[in-house]
């Protein structure tokens, strides 16, 4: 383990401080947006720029990292992130603020492709899994020390947006001064969503729903928690048991889904994530409870992304597996997009508890889709699943650190990485010396 994680010390400790700065910003937008007086539908379609910066970023990174290189597109993805991250504060316009967002959205997903197809160039097919999993836990741990940060100053001074920025900032030092090789340029997936969408119906649809329901959470999910009542501190810790449920049960339900039809798992997490909905929109009074509900409420809503990744990945065939990834992301970040708005509408008609009726009543479709699926399509019998591996919701990048992508190619032998052709060739001269 030693050997695999000092190489990438420098990349990992980035990637922590970004993600520690983007966890921060992510529950503090949504409040100093309503300190701005902005209205819960306004709030939403802040939200819905942000997740089509997202896409934008995904799909236009990899041609900037062709251009200028790894280390070049993080500083300056990261540079103009932390330079955004303090206009908030100095610009209170609606307008300013979807322009912002989308600029924000367009750079952490450009500096989730980076760290993710550095990370992929610098593993093999027998430490990936191991890498992937830890990089997860990273991102997840991360994210939720940032929400906690929230409890050190004001929404509405300065102080917590010039702390994100610091952080954003401090990112950049570790891959600067990195003396390892930069990995081989990235290469574009052809999307093919007609495939994707004969090889798994219940995929795409995991990924519609995951996609509005935990869109809407994080754009509005500091709201409710602001209008049932929460003070800064429950709040931040409420937006952080959701993260900490998905954490916790994603592993499991995985490997539930390994041994059990994985439409199952999701009909029956879906069941279960709208009953909590619904005992977050109807038990509001609940208070210090609440906590308890969201790391339920998570565990079943922020698993469905990844069992649906793998379930559109179990028919695919061999080299699929990114082009599937990436088609149910794009999907994801698309549905995100409309999440915020639709939930918004139920805010303003419900009340706070809007967002989870709007929750509730999008896994109550999903699971009525599951159910009638499953009475017209018997999947065929596998001798072996592919094993679940955790996946965050981050840029089509992490999907080539998955074991379960091999490239190979006309003799049957998988390719090598940019970086064990480097290090083959340098023996190869040394030897010839």
């Amino acid at each position: 383990m030693r050997y695999l994680l000092l190489p990438l010390a420098a990349l990992l400790s980035s990637n922590a401080l970004l993600l520690a700065g983007h966890g921060l910003l992510l529950t503090l937008l949504p409040l100093r947006a309503e300190i701005e007086n902005f209205s819960s539908a306004q709030i939403g379609l802040t939200g819905s720029v942000y997740f089509i910066g997202f896409v934008s970023g995904c799909l236009l990174t990899p041609h900037i990292v062709r251009r200028v290189g790894h280390i070049r597109t993080f500083a300056v993805l990261a540079t103009v992130f932390s330079a955004v991250a303090l206009l908030f504060h100095a610009l209170s316009a609606f307008g300013a603020w979807l322009l912002m967002r989308f600029v924000v959205g367009a750079c952490i997903s450009g500096l989730y492709m980076v760290i993710e197809s550095w990370l992929n160039d610098r593993s093999t097919r027998e430490t990936r899994g191991t890498l992937l999993s830890l990089y997860t836990v990273i991102n997840l741990t991360m994210i939720m020390l940032g929400q906690q940060l929230l409890n050190i100053a004001s929404p509405s001074g300065p102080v917590l947006f010039g702390l994100a920025s610091v952080l954003l900032s401090l990112a950049i030092v570790p891959v600067s001064l990195t003396v390892t090789l930069a990995p081989a340029p990235m290469q574009t997936v052809r999307l093919d969503f007609r495939r994707v969408w004969q090889l798994s119906h219940v995929g795409i649809g995991g990924s519609v729903t995951s996609g509005l329901v935990t869109g809407a959470f994080w754009t509005l999910g500091p709201l409710y928690a602001r209008g049932v009542g929460l003070e800064t501190a429950q709040l931040a810790l409420f937006m952080s048991a959701a993260v900490l449920g998905g954490a916790l049960f994603q592993l499991p339900l995985g490997r539930i889904s390994d041994h059990y039809d994985r439409r199952l798992v999701l009909f029956f997490s879906s069941l279960v994530g709208a009953a909590m909905s619904l005992a977050l929109a109807l038990l509001a009074g609940l208070g210090n409870l609440l906590p308890v509900v969201a790391i339920g409420w998570g565990g079943m809503v922020m698993t469905m992304y990844a069992i649906s990744l793998a379930h559109a990945s179990d028919s695919a065939e061999a080299g699929e597996f990114v082009m599937v990834g990436s088609v149910i992301l794009l999907i994801f970040g698309v549905s995100s997009a409309v999440g915020g708005p639709l939930a918004a509408l139920f805010m303003a008609i419900i009340g706070p508890s809007g967002l989870f009726v709007f929750s509730a009543a999008c896994l109550v479709g999903f699971a009525l889709v599951i159910s009638i699926r499953r009475k017209t399509h018997v999947l065929p019998v596998h001798d072996e699943t592919d094993p679940f591996r955790p996946v965050s919701v981050t840029s089509p990048a992490v999907f080539e650190m998955d074991p379960r992508t091999g490239p190979v190619d006309e003799t049957g032998a998988e390719h090598q990485s940019a970086w064990e052709q480097a290090t083959s060739g340098e023996a190869e001269s040394r030897h010839q010396q």
